[in-house]
């Protein structure tokens, strides 16, 4: 099977992220940096403090700067409610 996403994916996300200052754009929420210490998280804390990067149309081929939103993750879960968008809620997590 064959990615949607590119090869340098995780590039691109990084730069979003680090772009945001690790906000998400939605609900403003200070998410988890690299190198974050983590330990005094719960799973559940560390879970909501996930940045990820969202595809506005949806479509993982469209990489352009202005298609890509950066948001924690209950925000992108809420952008792919109702089976929106290219990727299953469960997936969500694999592409942060």
């Amino acid at each position: 099977m064959t990615s949607r996403y590119p090869k340098n994916w995780k590039t691109i996300a990084h730069t979003i992220k680090e772009a945001a200052g690790w906000r998400c754009a939605k609900c403003g929420t200070q998410c988890i940096k690299p190198g974050e210490n983590v330990s005094k998280l719960s799973i559940s804390e560390r879970s909501a403090r996930t940045l990820q990067v969202h595809h506005c149309d949806f479509t993982p081929e469209n990489n352009e700067s202005s298609n890509l939103i950066p948001l924690c993750s209950p925000c992108h879960l809420s952008y792919h409610q109702g089976k929106r968008g290219n990727v299953s809620p469960g997936q969500l997590s694999l592409f942060s």
